[in-house]
């Protein structure tokens, strides 16, 4: 038995049927006009040559416009490629519906575009749900059939109507190697104010951030790339450091900004009081301001942000853990108000941490850091409890460095990341070029 045909080939090959008679025919009529010298042939012969050129004229439009030709000729003949090799491909696994008429039966795949990003090192594939395909099409993963892309997240649409897939060129290098602080610096720049870059691929507006991996993974040099970024910004950033393992961050810290870095558990807890008395001293300027811009944040008025790193937080809680309920009650409130209140204030919390179960970290607290990032090739449980359950990571052996992240309104679901490696003294970047 033959392999089904598609509706498209079909209506091609009945095209081209349709196109060999007409031309078989003006040939005949031209033919006989000549012998006869009846011009009324001649000229049905030549109509015959424009009913052929008509269709083909509007075949070739449609398939112009169905491939986006006004992004450009590239643009049209890249989508044409991926879009051919898709319906190839699940036309091979069977995702399409069948249509029948009389003893014919056809293939009906389901109507696929491609968004491509700007340099085609990224984009979208889009494609059509159906009540009949909608289990097949949440389960398949197209990366084979998209050559050089591989595809970081697949979800459905709210309306349900689409399956997107989000894919990106694997040929290109994400991650960026810094062979100085001068190539780092300007690269920096290129980032808007309140964006920090992860990798070629990834900017991201500042916001509440979990950052969780074990020894190895590559927390630190995150820490310090990020770190390096925010002292470079045009607008002054207020950097606030709590480690109560005394480990490298708090020597950033008092690099930085001593009088802002904390070590000891009565230390961290005072700077937790000043980090949210000022955020209440910002939220009365910022009331005054919203009267003018009632849904604006800090952004819109040019206000500096305040970071907390707060490094091994888990260490932190198992202290709290060992005082009173009353002391317990009014740290998880202070880190529960900045939580709630920084994001429009500019005001933000970072927990770094190996493991972001509950009883390392309140699953309030956590569930409120918007942005979640997982170092190294973790155990499920820690995606789990960073992500939530079910989340599918997608499967690559991670270096150091590398791992997953979930961003609201840009990564729903993990999606790859790695972080720039530092070829130079950070320490030394600190002291010379940025302080």
């Amino acid at each position: 038995m033959g392999k089904i045909q598609t509706d498209r080939q079909l209506k091609g090959e009945l095209l081209c049927i349709l196109a060999a008679i007409t031309f078989a025919f003006g040939v005949a009529c031209c033919y006989a006009g000549g012998v006869t010298g009846i011009a009324r042939f001649q000229l049905i012969g030549l109509l015959s040559g424009t009913v052929i050129l008509a269709p083909l004229i509007y075949s070739a439009g449609i398939w112009a416009l169905s491939n986006q030709m006004d992004k450009g000729i590239r643009y049209m003949w890249e989508h044409y490629k991926l879009v051919l090799r898709l319906r190839r491909q699940l036309l091979d696994a069977g995702v399409y519906t069948t249509r029948k008429l009389g003893g014919a039966k056809w293939a009906v795949i389901p109507w696929i575009t491609v968004d491509f990003n700007p340099g085609f090192r990224s984009g979208t594939v889009y494609i059509e749900n159906s009540i009949e395909l909608h289990d097949r099409l949440g389960r398949i993963d197209i990366s084979p059939s998209l050559g050089r892309y591989v595809v970081e997240q697949a979800y459905l649409t709210e309306s349900g109507n689409h399956y997107y897939f989000d894919f990106y060129d694997s040929s290109l290098e994400r991650r960026m190697v810094f062979g100085s602080f001068r190539a780092f610096k300007a690269y920096s720049r290129l980032a808007g104010k309140y964006e920090l870059f992860v990798d070629s691929f990834t900017k991201l507006t500042l916001t509440h951030q979990l950052l969780v991996g074990q020894t190895g993974s590559g927390k630190s040099y995150a820490l310090h790339g990020y770190i390096l970024q925010m002292l470079l910004k045009p607008v002054k950033y207020r950097l606030y450091f709590a480690d109560p393992k005394e480990s490298g961050i708090a020597l950033m810290g008092e690099l930085v900004s001593p009088e802002s870095t904390a070590s000891d558990f009565e230390g961290i807890v005072a700077l937790l009081e000043t980090f949210a008395a000022e955020m209440r001293e910002r939220q009365g300027k910022m009331k005054r301001l919203l009267s003018g811009k009632i849904d604006g944040d800090y952004r819109d008025f040019g206000l500096s942000p305040h970071v907390l790193i707060f490094d091994e937080f888990a260490d932190f809680s198992l202290l709290l853990q060992t005082k009173d309920k009353k002391q317990r009650d009014y740290v998880n409130h202070l880190i529960s108000q900045i939580v709630l209140k920084g994001r429009q204030l500019g005001f933000f919390l970072w927990v770094v941490m190996q493991q972001a179960g509950s009883n390392n970290i309140p699953t309030f607290i956590r569930d409120n850091l918007p942005w979640k990032v997982v170092l190294g090739n973790a155990e499920d449980q820690t995606y789990n409890t960073a992500f939530g359950a079910g989340v599918e990571i997608p499967a690559k052996k991670m270096e150091a460095g590398e791992g997953v992240y979930t961003y609201p309104a840009v990564a729903g679901k993990p999606r790859l990341c790695s972080f720039p490696t530092l070829d130079f003294d950070i320490l030394e970047a600190l002291e010379a070029g940025v302080m």
